[in-house]
């Protein structure tokens, strides 16, 4: 792997010179030409019947734009729900801004996203219309995971070089740098270069991803991959975010390897079985940042970046296992488990594990988080928190349940590096009961809950603002019954503005309802079973969380 890594390296010295220039010459070519606007279509995820996807749309124009509408058609895919827009149309499709989202100013981008089903098809890239889409090209590559419509060239749309010099940049400037790959083995890996220097290598994980650091590097954006598989391997990319700007991978003119180049620079299975690459960015300038600004993260749906918490940028301070600590005067116990390859300047997603009535934080440890960790591929710290002593769950009496949860938020923000805009709760029965109380109780910290067999027997204090729900809850259930959960969702439907609409979304049985306010979606899943968890729990929560 090390040989490979170099080997692309040096190729990449001899080549990267005459890019640099082809970068410089390509960007004076599209400021000689007239901008408008660039829509891109994005699928954000996707699964065997569905998918979540999202249209950008960057103001390239001198003047800020009031009102927008872009329509688009599949062939055989059809969308279920969206968010962030007003939807109209069954095939094709007309989105238009809501009320917050209208004007665009001169360089800025919205965004919004959509779920949809692919009865039995693929995943399509259909191509966005529209009159801020002007001049779009007449068709699209279904290899490409996001298509562009857009008056230029994509030769003209390579990233040139920055007008500001590296000696003028602040010092202690920091670069935040997010590249989005797929890879399908453990084996292979891409590494991210700045200014001819390796800032940071990671194993893809056989999902899509983002990876993020932040550097005070300044230079040309490199990234490099390696696949020694031996066979039927994707090392693919998507994009790269620098300082929340986007360069599509498939408009870079050095891309010899990026998602529509077909497996590692292509060619019989049998030439995986070594294959190297790189796509060079361009030249980056660093912007001054703290250890606690935005910086990006794992992408979303509805767009949006991460916000480091203070513990971002120093060695963790806390270890993996269990842990205590004293919330007014009573001891009180979690379990701790962060990623094995922690890196101190990404900012990570963090899940509450609670346990059900008589249960342990060792219990959801040992189901592995309610079956989460293994999906979050080192994307998650996960944490499962304890019943107090003498109770047999979330009773939460004279607040003391809730006072523990933001003693350990307090702990762990300012001694591990989190996203606080992605921290989220789920638990089955009391935990699920704890998870309805959190959600009402802490919207503004936690972005989303995914209670199972739950109810409102945990008493809160109720905040009436709008967390999104994934819920679930078996049909049968005699111990918890669905109509309590149900008075829980409604609750949950109504501080989020939900209409009683509800359209199937994945995995079935689940529905989502419609008209929720803007990011707050609620998910209803009702399954055949008594006071259990359903099959479709660990993946039908996580696929939820990712959303945002």
């Amino acid at each position: 792997m090390n040989a490979c890594k170099s080997s692309a390296y040096q190729r990449l010295q001899h080549l990267k010179r005459p890019l640099v220039f082809l970068g410089m010459a390509t960007a004076m070519a599209a400021a000689a030409q007239t901008a408008s606007a660039a829509c891109t279509y994005q699928i954000d995820n996707e699964w065997s019947n569905g998918f979540v996807a999202s249209i950008q749309i960057k103001n390239d124009t001198a003047a800020s734009v009031n009102n927008w509408s872009v329509n688009w058609q599949y062939a055989n895919n059809r969308v279920t729900n969206s968010w962030n827009a007003n939807l109209t149309g069954s095939n094709p499709y007309t989105a238009s801004n809501v009320s917050w989202n209208g004007n665009i100013a001169a360089g800025q981008t919205v965004s919004f996203g959509f779920q949809g089903v692919k009865n039995g098809a693929t995943a399509e890239r259909p191509q966005i219309n529209g009159t801020l889409c002007s001049a779009a090209p007449a068709s699209s590559a279904a290899s490409s995971t996001a298509v562009v419509s857009s008056s230029r060239s994509s030769s003209s749309v390579a990233l040139g070089s920055s007008s500001r010099a590296a000696s003028s940049i602040p010092t202690g400037a920091r670069n935040a740098i997010t590249v989005r790959a797929l890879g399908t083995t453990a084996t292979e890996s891409i590494t991210l270069s700045v200014g001819g220097t390796e800032v940071q290598s990671w194993t893809l994980s056989t999902v899509m991803n983002n990876y993020t650091v932040e550097t005070a590097l300044v230079g040309d954006v490199i990234v490099a991959f390696t696949n020694d598989d031996g066979g039927n391997a994707d090392v693919r990319i998507d994009y790269v975010n620098v300082n929340g700007v986007t360069r599509q991978a498939e408009v870079q003119t050095e891309n010899t390897g990026a998602w529509g180049n077909n497996r590692c620079g292509g060619g019989a299975p049998s030439e995986w079985l070594h294959c190297e690459g790189y796509i060079n960015f361009g030249s980056v300038t660093g912007e001054p940042r703290s250890s606690s600004s935005s910086v990006s993260s794992s992408s979303s749906s509805a767009g949006g970046t991460g916000v480091g918490s203070a513990g971002c940028g120093a060695p963790a301070k806390l270890t993996n296992g269990r842990r205590t600590i004293n919330v007014n005067g009573l001891n009180r116990e979690y379990v701790l488990d962060i990623p094995s390859n922690y890196n101190q300047n990404n900012p990570y997603k963090l899940v509450f594990g609670w346990h059900w009535r008589g249960g342990s934080a060792n219990d959801v440890v040992g189901q592995g988080y309610y079956g989460m960790k293994s999906l979050s591929n080192n994307t998650a710290i996960f944490v499962a928190p304890d019943r107090a002593a003498g109770t047999d769950g979330w009773t939460n009496a004279n607040g003391r349940d809730i006072a523990f949860l933001q003693s350990m938020l307090t702990q762990l923000k300012s001694s591990l590096c989190i996203d606080e805009s992605r921290i989220f709760s789920t638990g089955w029965s009391y935990g699920g009961m704890m998870s309805f109380a959190v959600g009402r109780e802490l919207p503004t910290t936690f972005r989303a809950i995914a209670p199972v067999s739950g109810a409102f027997l945990t008493p809160h204090v109720d905040s009436g603002s709008a967390t999104a729900a994934w819920i679930a809850h078996g049909n049968n259930d005699t111990v918890v019954s669905q109509s309590s959960g149900a008075q829980a969702r409604d609750a949950y439907l109504r501080a989020n503005g939900c209409s009683n609409t509800t359209v199937p979304v994945q995995p079935s049985p689940c529905v989502e309802y419609q008209n929720c306010s803007a990011g707050k979606p609620v998910v209803w899943c009702s399954f055949n079973g008594g006071h259990s968890q359903p099959s479709f729990y660990s993946s039908g929560a996580w696929n939820f969380f990712n959303r945002f």
